[in-house]
């Protein structure tokens, strides 16, 4: 018992060590965006200047790890109370054949009526997905019948609209939660360095997430 104390106690230390920050000056993953919400409306991520967005890639067909990720977003925006109306939660679709703003609207209302759902023409929604280094595979099994694998990290961006930290899928919702508490109260306007917290080999922004990335087996 006292064994799997420590253990616990050290995979704790070493998550958090994990996500100390590092700074690039020239990471390319990120920036703004065209697409079109919930409501049919053209949106921007510019739009959100001055709130910090959490950032979620996935489909309203995928069966667990979406939804698990949508309703930890949800719990997020409860818990930071007072703090939410500064924080905008966002997810984009990366199967735009079937989800339509309609069926987009439909499917985060069963989670956060709040949330912001993204999706476009399937060459706007790729153009996006490679901004953000989303590592997507289509799995086709019939002529109507299909899955998408896909990364699940969630993309913290700040309130000048830079990529501040990205969360890969696995890491505690207290470890999101403490993220964008540091956003919220240490927020400054800098100039030209851009904040990153990743994984050891931050392998969402140098050649590892080539070959390594983080996409979850079945993620579908």
């Amino acid at each position: 018992m006292r064994a799997n104390q420590h253990i616990g106690s050290l995979m704790m230390l070493l998550a958090t060590a994990w996500f100390s920050p590092c700074y690039s000056k020239d990471s390319s993953v990120g920036g703004d965006f065209t697409l079109i919400d919930q409501d049919e409306k053209p949106f921007q991520l510019q739009q959100l200047r001055g709130k910090v967005v959490v950032l979620f890639f996935g489909y309203t067909f995928c069966p667990d790890i979406c939804p698990t990720g949508l309703t930890h977003l949800s719990m997020l925006l409860d818990e930071l109370g007072d703090d939410a109306d500064k924080v905008k939660g966002v997810f984009i679709t990366i199967d735009p054949e079937r989800d339509r703003p309609r069926v987009l609207k439909q499917y985060l209302g069963y989670f956060d009526k709040n949330l912001i759902g993204l999706t476009g023409s399937q060459h706007d929604v790729d153009r996006v997905v490679e901004q953000f280094s989303v590592k997507v595979q289509k799995q086709v099994f019939s002529d109507d019948h299909y899955t998408v694998d896909h990364s699940a990290s969630l993309y913290v961006i700040d309130q000048t609209g830079r990529l501040s930290t990205v969360v890969p899928y696995g890491f505690p919702p207290e470890h999101v939660f403490s993220v964008v508490q540091h956003l919220l109260h240490n927020h400054v306007e800098e100039t030209g360095e851009q904040r990153i917290s990743d994984n050891p080999g931050h392998a969402l922004l140098n050649e590892d997430h080539e070959r390594d990335g983080d996409l979850p087996k079945r993620a579908r």
